[in-house]
């Protein structure tokens, strides 16, 4: 069903006060089949869609399915609306483009991108759906950054990669945007939740169960997913959650907006409209008809490339996730949960390794090459520290304070430096994103890194046995490990490592902070650099990142903020 921004949300409230009988009213077009449904050609609500064999483990594949119109034009900063209906079969056999973004400096995907990608064994019925949201700091990325079809036959899921609005049109609480007291600048959240809706009313002629639907995502998607237990628009949507390096973040609106208009000033200056970018900031921050018919009537390509790059994981690169009281509360941070559903927290132990600045960036500096090499080692060790609590122990001090629902903790630890399989090329360790390949068994680094060891294939059996295990019951399997839930009292997760052998794969189990004292103080102690390049460690390269408030605090770092 279309419906405005307005009903939107008052749909989610009232779905989250229990006052609408579950989830929004849904039409009946696509219901559940009396007998398991071969084949590549399924029916939806809107119309069948043709899918295709993926070649993994008998797995079927439909790419692209629409869940919503193409948000462009009059829609581009609205909710989603649903996609115009079809009749003939739609040929969902190949992966659609990726959302607009910037690649390599230009405008690259498109705005009609509310599309999902949907793997399932043939003829499954009753399976525990997956929803993914990929990562990419929100501004980059596509669907296709899992490999669904090997997930899907290895935990004997249905798993639904979603496709959402990426950078400013995805994220955006300029003034001009906002018509009411209900308006939310987190159009990709909106989004999130109509595809929600689309797997709650079609995915069981997929094979999927509507009634067993985990939420999922890595990195700026496991960021989004954290969000969303936070927000009342999401109770009910799904039953478990799982978040892949993603901690805890939100974001002032007005600050963001502050940032925004400083991004979009040029634009305006650029079209004549101001002669200093200053002024044109000043204007945008006014929530005037002139500002909302310029912002619509500008070139979607020349917004995606706002705010695209430089940063890092700096939300004041990019604002988003905006604690507007609207779609996620004012205190999110906070705030009881309103999806207080069990949730599972993966971690690699070396973070920070791909978000470290290239040996040429640092020396810029004026450091010597030996001296570069010791930053960066020394930005990696201590960044990744930071970065690991944030995703792990500090996110489950955070919400298992707010919620009675389990929370586990997970650590990988194959491929840092006290592994038994460290990966040294490009100092990547435990590398963000490590995760992917022990859930898929496919490698997502391989011109960079091995992953094919029997032992890495013998822990990978081992993690999606436990993820398996956690989509069907909330319980993750530790493999004869007493693993459970984290609290302040037992603050303990789940460690994984191999060495090279089969045999070698192990879960141990070890304590896992939630604060960063301990690992600043380590970090005052330490002499093994230079003061410079400790100096410099701190005050540019582990500064105003998403997980270094607490570094910034104790090191008095300048904000980073308009």
């Amino acid at each position: 069903m279309n419906i405005s921004r307005r009903g939107f949300l008052k749909a989610g409230a009232l779905t989250a006060a229990g006052l609408a009988g579950g989830l929004p009213a849904q039409a009946s077009q696509a219901e559940p089949p009396s007998a398991p449904l071969q084949g590549t050609l399924r029916p939806t609500s809107f119309g069948p869609v043709q899918g295709r064999e993926n070649g993994t483990g008998g797995g079927l594949a439909w790419y692209g399915v629409p869940y919503g119109a193409a948000p462009s034009g009059s829609l581009r900063w609205q909710p989603p609306q649903d996609p115009a209906p079809w009749s003939d079969p739609l040929d969902c056999t190949a992966p659609a483009p990726m959302a607009l973004q910037c690649c390599n400096g230009m405008a690259a995907g498109t705005e009609d991108c509310l599309k999902l990608d949907v793997y399932a064994p043939d003829g499954a019925a009753g399976l525990p759906v997956v929803v993914y949201f990929h990562g990419g700091g929100n501004r980059t990325g596509s669907p296709e950054e899992l490999p669904g079809g090997s997930l899907s036959a290895r935990a004997e899921c249905v798993l639904v990669s979603v496709g959402y609005r990426l950078g400013l049109l995805g994220f955006n609480s300029l003034p001009a945007l906002q018509n009411g007291p209900d308006s939310t600048g987190n159009y990709a959240l909106l989004d999130a939740a109509k595809a929600f809706d689309w797997v709650q009313e079609n995915i069981a002629p997929f094979g999927g169960d509507p009634a067993n639907v985990t939420a999922m995502g890595f990195s700026a998607g496991g960021r989004d997913v954290l969000a969303m237990l936070a927000s009342p628009y999401f109770a009910g949507r799904f039953q478990r959650a799982v978040s892949l390096s993603g901690g805890l973040t939100m974001a002032d609106p007005d600050a963001s907006a502050r940032q925004t208009a400083a991004a979009f000033a040029p634009l305006a200056v650029e079209d004549g409209l101001f002669s200093d970018p200053t002024a044109a900031a000043d204007w945008l921050l006014t929530n005037g008809e002139d500002v909302t018919r310029w912002l619509y009537d500008l070139d979607p390509a020349r917004v995606c490339l706002l705010m695209a790059d430089g940063g890092g994981i700096r939300m004041s690169s990019f604002p988003h996730l905006f604690a507007d009281g609207v779609l996620l509360p004012e205190n999110g941070l906070d705030a009881p949960l309103s999806c207080p559903v069990p949730l599972l927290l993966v971690t690699g132990t070396t973070e920070f390794s791909l978000f470290n600045p290239l040996t040429t960036t640092v020396q810029t500096n004026g450091l010597s090459a030996a001296d570069t090499a010791a930053a960066r080692d020394f930005a990696t060790a201590y960044g990744s520290e930071l970065y690991r609590i944030f995703n792990g122990g500090a996110a489950a001090a955070s919400l298992s304070s707010r919620s009675a629902a389990p929370v586990w903790v997970c650590e990988i630890a194959y491929g840092g430096a006290d592994s038994a399989s460290p990966i040294r090329a490009m100092g990547l360790g435990s590398y963000h994103g490590i995760s992917l390949p022990l859930l898929s068994g496919e490698n997502n680094l391989p011109g960079f890194v091995s992953l094919s060891s029997p032992g890495f294939v013998a822990l990978s059996d081992r993690f999606t046995a436990a993820f398996r295990s956690f989509i069907r019951t909330g319980t993750p399997d530790g493999a004869g490990v007493d693993w459970q839930p984290w609290t302040a009292a037992s603050p303990r997760a789940l460690v994984l490592d191999a060495g090279n052998s089969a045999d070698s794969a192990a879960f141990t189990l070890q304590d896992t902070p939630s604060d960063c004292g301990v690992v600043l103080d380590r970090l005052d102690a330490d002499n093994s650099v230079p003061d410079s390049t400790k100096e410099l460690v701190i005050r540019q390269i582990l500064n105003g990142r998403i997980f270094s408030a607490e570094l910034d605090a104790r090191y008095q770092n300048p904000s980073l903020w308009v």
